[in-house]
């Protein structure tokens, strides 16, 4: 003998997380023609009878006759109008049920144009509701056992990851992971539109679906991020642009080593780095070598010269006093130093009686007699030996 039910009715006490209510809880229960089964709004009662799915009622206050059931009294032939029936019911929510939660298991692995193949991650949400109660209970309910949300979010979200792996796969061709963020709506509705199947052969529809995010390895990361900088201080993408910036972060690295022989180098590397920067920078402000005068960096726009290198400095001159003014044919040249007016000399152009003149002196005089040119002038080869007397006598051997 069942339990005897004249009143029907399921108020969720869960909080929004139970689906389908079953009455009684196991086994079966006496069901009287003219019991009431009051179903809520959002709601449907399903009536079993021997595992089959007899009559669906929507939402409202009913009756238990055989105008409403018309199924259940076929099947019996009810001697009394109020004879009892051996049935079960089952309420099932018709509400959304919102914050699933889904995400890869593995990650994904794609083909990138930039990056070669990367492995990406993603996970977001999703909500789902029942739109065929008596398929829904035959389904999942009756043979799965599955009656809240979160039964149902772990039975379809491999489903859910499954497809959108295929997406992402198939959207990936020629593009790049870089892009897939700015496309996160539009591969939540692929992915609503190609599970329609799955979920509906089950009597429920993927009432939302949102990509919450798509994660890329840190390496991918990093390599952006290293794109960005270099996009900002000018340098050009390729090897060269690369190892300009890696040299760039290696001085930084080393100038924040201290202690020691390593604080020392730090200094050096610092240094060196301070060097690059404004040649870095000006590559980017579009000045090639900062060379601008309004800078405060002249020379280092020198053709030819490696961004950030120190100006060329010119050698100082010779010791040997200023340089000399010389008459040549009749007319002023120079000033050449002593080297120029030796050269000048051996060539035959400037004699002793040539006039020469720098600053200091009084007048235009004769190279002879101008001190700092006598060498100029003097005789080559070694002194003529002595003509009186021979050299002296040699010492007597030591004993």
């Amino acid at each position: 003998m069942g339990l005897r039910l004249e009143v029907l009715k399921w108020e969720d006490t869960s909080g929004g997380r139970q689906i389908v209510a079953r009455m009684p809880e196991s086994g079966m229960a006496d069901l009287k023609l003219g019991a009431r089964c009051i179903v809520q709004e959002s709601q449907a009662a399903v009536f079993f009878r021997n595992g089959k799915a007899m009559d669906t009622l929507k939402a409202g206050a009913h009756t238990l006759t055989t105008e409403n059931l018309p199924l259940v009294s076929s099947l019996f032939k009810l001697v009394y109008a109020d004879a009892p029936f051996q049935s079960c019911v089952y309420f099932v929510s018709l509400k959304p049920f919102r914050e699933l939660k889904w995400g890869t298991k593995e990650p994904i692995l794609l083909e990138d144009t930039k990056f070669g193949f990367v492995n990406v991650r993603a996970f977001g949400s999703f909500s789902i509701r029942v739109t065929d109660p008596g398929m829904f209970i035959q389904t999942v309910v009756g043979t799965e056992g599955r009656q809240d949300s979160q039964d149902i979010e772990r039975w379809f979200k491999d489903v859910v990851c499954a497809r959108f792996a295929d997406l992402v796969a198939e959207y990936m061709q020629g593009k790049s992971v870089v892009q897939l963020q700015a496309k996160r709506d539009e591969l939540a509705v692929a992915t609503k539109a190609r599970t329609a199947d799955d979920f509906a052969k089950y009597g429920i529809e993927l009432y939302d679906f949102l990509v919450s995010s798509i994660s890329l390895p840190d390496a991918v990361k990093q390599a952006v991020d290293q794109r960005g900088a270099m996009g900002a201080l000018g340098l050009a993408p390729g090897g060269q642009g690369y190892m300009q910036m890696a040299a760039a972060d290696a001085l930084r690295n080393a100038s924040q080593n201290q202690g020691g022989a390593g604080g020392m180098m730090g200094a050096g590397m610092g240094l060196a780095a301070g060097m690059m920067m404004p040649g870095m920078m000006g590559q980017a402000m579009g000045h090639p070598g900062m060379g601008h005068p309004g800078m405060g960096h002249p020379g280092m726009g020198h053709p030819g010269m490696a961004y950030g290198a120190p100006p060329p400095m010119a050698p100082p001159p010779l010791p040997g006093g200023a340089p000399f003014h010389v008459a040549l044919n009749g007319a002023q040249q120079g000033p050449f130093d002593v080297n120029a007016i030796m050269s000048l000399a051996s060539q035959g152009q400037v004699t002793p009686a040539t006039l020469v003149w720098r600053p200091g002196m009084p007048s235009w005089t004769a190279a002879k007699d101008v001190p700092d040119l006598a060498a100029v002038f003097a005789p080559a080869g070694p002194p003529p030996l002595p003509t009186a007397g021979g050299p002296p006598p040699m010492p007597p051997p030591m004993m």
